[in-house]
């Protein structure tokens, strides 16, 4: 069990231990003895603020700072940005995405923030992070047809691939949807020594740290993606209150068009999109329908490996991350969203 902290302050303090922890037990066996720390992204939107917090009903810590028990895992809330939350927990991945979803997604006007493989890939340059491995999804996961796509995997790199090895990296950028990233830093010369940075980077929104020797480079990280999300989608919803706007979302395979009617009529699963079809012509199927993450209007036109996406004015413009990441991850493969000929989230 951790233990309970007072305040932000103590928080810093459990990261800390916890991390110096982690990276002495790493560096000798390969392996962590502490529970990884798991942080998680949330877009509540503002309008929903106060209903999110009177929902859930946290223990005020200090100020923005909020601690929640759930099924007796500890989760501390941190608000300072208040379009972007961060949740940070010791929970085991399955519960922790499972107490997420139950106690904060569902809500109404909250949702995950969405990660673009290309975001993502940015992140790691930015930061200047070297490439740990990643974890790759059959594209084609909804096909009721034999033989069924059901492969998955997470391809973990050392210091060096061999050029067998590399091929294959090359194949499985191209053709697969990369649903995370691993990446890190090891300033140490020895080949023997694991201690230094290592993180995974999840298309869902959250990210786990396996060791960490500077919790100020943690939190650089940690700002640097809720800062450049947060920009993005105000951009898209600043230029989209003056002037409506498609939002066209690229696709570098076709995409399931039965598997796309298939997650959308019945308004359900992490597409968030309660969509029916209104005119189908030879190119280009026509969408009208409801983003019930807040009820906006939305309409969506899915031709063969692109489709153009639009709101009402004044709309919320997590949909746009979200349905090219989901779509990317369920029904083709890796996607661009583009918005007046520039590439957004990437």
């Amino acid at each position: 069990m951790v233990r309970k902290i007072k305040d932000r302050k103590e928080f810093f303090s459990l990261l800390q231990s916890v991390s110096e922890s982690n990276r002495n037990y790493y560096s000798k066996y390969g392996n962590w003895n502490f529970p990884q720390i798991k942080v998680f992204w949330i877009e509540v939107n503002e309008p929903f603020f106060q209903n999110v917090i009177n929902s859930i009903n946290p223990k005020l810590l200090s100020k923005d700072f909020y601690e929640c028990v759930f099924d007796e895992d500890f989760y501390w809330i941190d608000t300072s940005e208040k379009r972007i939350w961060q949740i940070f927990t010791f929970a085991k991945t399955n519960n922790a995405n499972r107490t997420i979803r139950n106690n904060f997604t569902n809500l109404k006007g909250v949702d995950r923030i969405w990660l673009t493989e290309t975001f993502m890939k940015k992140i790691q340059k930015e930061m200047n992070y070297t490439n740990r491995g990643f974890g790759i999804h059959f594209k084609d996961i909804l096909s009721i047809e034999e033989p069924k796509s059901d492969f998955s995997a997470k391809l973990w790199i050392g210091k060096s691939y061999t050029a067998s090895q590399e091929k294959l990296l090359k194949v499985a950028n191209e053709t697969f949807a990369v649903s995370s990233i691993r990446f890190g830093i090891n300033p140490s010369q020895d080949s023997s020594s694991l201690s230094g940075k290592l993180y995974e980077l999840y298309f869902r929104g959250h990210m786990t740290v396996t060791t960490c020797d500077d919790l100020e480079d943690l939190f650089t990280l940690l700002k640097f993606i809720r800062t450049t999300y947060k920009n993005e989608i105000g951009m898209l919803e600043k230029e989209c209150s003056k002037k409506p706007n498609f939002i066209e979302i690229q696709f570098s395979e076709s995409i399931n068009s039965d598997g796309f009617e298939l997650m959308t009529k019945l308004g359900q699963g992490d597409m968030k999109l309660w969509l029916q079809s209104y005119k189908k012509e030879s190119d280009i199927s026509r969408y009208c329908g409801v983003d019930l993450h807040t009820g906006d209007f939305i309409q969506i036109d899915l031709a063969d490996d692109y489709s153009y996406l639009a709101a009402e004015k004044n709309a919320c413009m997590n949909v746009a991350p979200r349905f090219g990441t989901v779509a990317s991850r369920y029904l083709t493969s890796n996607s661009k969203i583009i918005f007046d000929g520039v590439e957004m989230f990437a």
